[in-house]
């Protein structure tokens, strides 16, 4: 069962600049935490499978640039730039049900940092990546490193040590612990061809002492190669997504590294010739793999694509536009790093601000041949909109285990408010109304794509419709 749903709104720019930091995790109770920001840092929480979404909360009104992810115990970790576009430092901050005080990770007066990024091992340290500014002899950016052990925050330390611009980290950790750690580098010069460059700390052994090019890239000293994101398999393979612009076009391209050697040529996953970017790449629990990214359909706007690689039939599937709407921009999409038999993909969605955080979720359900098994159901339910497409009215009907107090309304696809269609209290069971494509004035609307939001104790669920003249 696929859906769409709302996660939240915002006033400002919305996810994060790149897509390789995580933004969504999932606990071992299989409630699933969602980090974003606008002017500051805020956290949404789903105990449904991404069916339903709780009130967001605002974790801090000033901070940019969020990453999160939960260690064995279940404690989520967040990193977050602490402050404007030009703030000095990183902090670090758990939950466990309340959010600790900021802890800062990075110090740099006058050097200003941002874009960290954040693992966990098997033991539960943590691992931090952030871009820095370049200061100095040193005038470009550069990518720093802090190991978090037993609460305590080592040394700092520089990984990328080139003398042009290194940006974009990602960084991922597998099963033996090793730290791999990724960027968008131009070497020693920054009129040179961007590349993205490779760096691994080994248990026992240490970093490497140098760097790995392993997008292979020949270009033209654009920036177009960048947004590297990775994950690690259970066998210890490494699964590499960047953009890049090797074909003549802003394209997504996939490589692996199995036992230390990197694929010699690179897939190109993009469906179409017109531009892609921010990929983000999760694994599942038998190797398999899934990739979202962004990619122009009309030539101006952009709608979020998934390809997904069975591991058993050693295949790619073709690529499936999960946004699919049309008038509106879908950006920056983000998946967790690993996912178990449910895929969950957050995006941002809009032309103005304010934006809309949407989350799609793909998920397994029991069977008997094509039936389903029904699971009776302890929270509000938005069923599906009749006629759909439709044309000129449609019935919008919802669920309710018990009474409450419901807000029924409609979005157009950039999340401006249509039309409310219910605001009070509601009893227990199936509650229907009309919808007649008229807006809260009465005037009618143009045909497009709309979206129906019940909120039910702080609780949403969305259905996507479509109107047809």
């Amino acid at each position: 069962m696929a859906g769409t749903t709302i996660v939240g709104d915002s006033q400002n720019s919305t996810a994060t600049e790149r897509n390789n930091a995580r933004l969504v995790v999932r606990d071992g109770a299989g409630i699933l935490h969602v980090v974003y920001y606008d002017n500051g840092i805020i956290h949404s929480f789903s105990n449904d499978n991404a069916g339903t979404w709780s009130l967001p909360q605002r974790i801090t009104d000033i901070g940019r640039n969020p990453a999160i992810a939960m260690d064995g115990d279940d404690e989520l970790h967040l990193v977050y730039k602490a402050g404007g576009i030009t703030a000095y430092d990183i902090v670090h901050r758990s939950y466990d049900g309340t959010w600790s005080e900021e802890t800062v990770v990075t110090n740099s007066p006058q050097v200003p940092v941002s874009r960290p990024v954040l693992a966990v091992d098997s033991v539960g340290d943590l691992h931090c990546i952030w871009q820095r500014s370049g200061y100095g002899s040193t005038p470009n950016s550069e990518v720093w490193y802090r190991k978090r052990t037993a609460g305590n925050w080592g040394a700092a330390m520089n990984v990328s040590n080139t003398y042009a611009a290194s940006e974009y980290p990602t960084v991922a950790v597998g099963a033996a612990d090793n730290v791999h750690v990724f960027w968008k580098d131009s070497g020693e010069n920054i009129s040179n061809p961007k590349m993205v460059l490779y760096r691994k700390y080994t248990v026992g052994s240490g970093w490497d002492a140098g760097t790995t090019n392993v997008s292979g890239t020949t270009g033209n000293g654009s920036s177009a190669t960048m947004d590297p994101c990775a994950v690690l398999d259970s066998q210890g393979d490494i699964h590499l997504v960047w953009k890049d612009f090797q074909p003549g076009n802003k394209e997504i391209f996939y490589k692996k590294c199995t036992d230390g050697v990197w694929d010699e040529t690179p897939l190109n996953l993009s469906e179409t010739d017109e531009a892609s970017d921010r990929p983000s790449i999760s694994v599942d629990g038998n190797d398999n793999l899934t990739v979202a990214w962004a990619e122009k359909t009309d030539g101006i706007r952009y709608d979020v694509f998934v390809r997904e690689y069975s591991q058993a039939g050693e295949t790619w599937s073709t690529a499936t536009n999960i946004s699919n709407t049309p008038g509106s921009n879908s950006r920056y999409p983000n998946v967790p790093a690993v996912t178990g038999s449910d895929f969950i993909c957050i995006w941002t969605e809009g032309n103005n601000f304010p934006y809309d955080i949407f989350c799609w979720y793909d998920g397994t359900v029991s069977a008997v041949g094509d039936t389903e098994i029904p699971v009776p159901s302890t929270r509000a339910t938005l069923l599906p909109n009749h006629p759909n497409p439709f044309n000129p009215s449609t019935t919008v009907s919802f669920d309710l285990p018990n009474d409450a107090m419901v807000s029924l309304a409609i979005y157009d696809a950039s999340g401006g408010l249509i039309k409310t269609l219910v605001a009070g209290r509601r009893g227990a069971g199936i509650n229907s109304t009309t919808w007649h494509g008229r807006d809260d004035k009465g005037k009618a609307v143009g045909s497009g794509v709309y979206f129906s939001c019940l909120t039910v104790n702080g609780m949403r669920d969305v259905r996507k419709m479509v109107l047809l003249k």
